[in-house]
């Protein structure tokens, strides 16, 4: 093989491995029978159906990553923590600028006003949020950036960043929605006579 040849040979190697989509131009076959390159198409063994991979990433059906969303949080923010778990592994800093999104709806939807994140959460920290809460948000980096607000992208932002926000959004979620959802419920069933036997006692505090 002559130095022309290798230079090709290598040139179409790293064409391969760069895991872009293009068409086999070296094929002899007509303009619109030319095969492509690195699109691939598999069929489940098991339900029978079709994804579609570009080199080696999945891209369709879409793959979801990190937790799934407590089913407790408003249905708008659902629907963003949806589509963050969906772009997450392409895009991290879209995922994180979603979940930021989600965390000052939630906060909305919890009855505060105000458009900083770190002071809603420090009024729900004096309505009950457990304080750990708060100070994930400092690891995070949403408390005290001035220069990120809720949807916007943090060029610093990484993976390790949008799970952190995942698991944060859940635990609002969890400590403000769906526990004092619980006890309310279990307290509904006790019997009539000890409820109001217990809202006497209070109402003399």
């Amino acid at each position: 093989m002559d130095a022309k040849e290798r230079k090709a040979m290598l040139e179409f190697i790293d064409r391969r491995l760069s895991g872009m989509v293009y068409f086999d131009s070296s094929d002899s076959g007509k303009y619109g029978n030319l095969p492509v390159v690195n699109l691939h198409l598999s069929k489940c063994y098991n339900c029978k159906k079709i994804a579609v991979w570009v080199f080696d990433r999945l891209v369709f059906p879409l793959k979801k990553s990190g937790v799934k969303a407590n089913l407790d949080l408003p249905d708008d923010v659902i629907l963003d923590f949806e589509e963050a778990r969906e772009i997450v592994d392409a895009s991290p800093r879209g995922a994180a600028a979603l979940l930021r999104l989600c965390i000052q709806k939630l906060c909305t939807h919890l009855g505060e006003k105000g458009k900083k994140i770190d002071d809603a959460i420090a009024s729900l920290v004096q309505k009950g949020l457990n304080p750990l809460v708060q100070k994930a948000l400092d690891i995070v980096r949403v408390i005290g950036n001035e220069a990120v607000h809720p949807g916007e992208l943090d060029l610093r932002d990484d993976r390790d960043t949008a799970f952190e926000l995942f698991g944060l959004v859940n635990s609002i979620a969890d400590q403000m929605i769906t526990h004092p959802k619980a006890v309310e419920a279990l307290y509904n069933k006790l019997p009539e006579s000890k409820r109001k036997a217990i809202e006497a006692r209070d109402s003399k505090k």
